[in-house]
């Protein structure tokens, strides 16, 4: 599994594996916890391409 270094030092999963996460998560069945579970991942996903902003001008 990929991983990248954040500023502190702590490693985050690399997009891709949030993508696929993401992908297979969407295949379960509608429930409370896929839907907690997807928040989860979206806020790791956008952690994930932070890095891939450029400041706006």
């Amino acid at each position: 599994m990929p991983l990248f270094r954040r500023p502190h030092g702590q490693k985050a999963p690399a997009r891709d594996q949030v993508n696929t996460r993401i992908r297979i998560l969407m295949d379960q069945p509608e429930s409370a916890e896929r839907s907690e579970e997807y928040q989860s991942l979206l806020r790791t996903w956008a952690e994930a391409t932070r890095s891939d902003v450029e400041p706006a001008a």
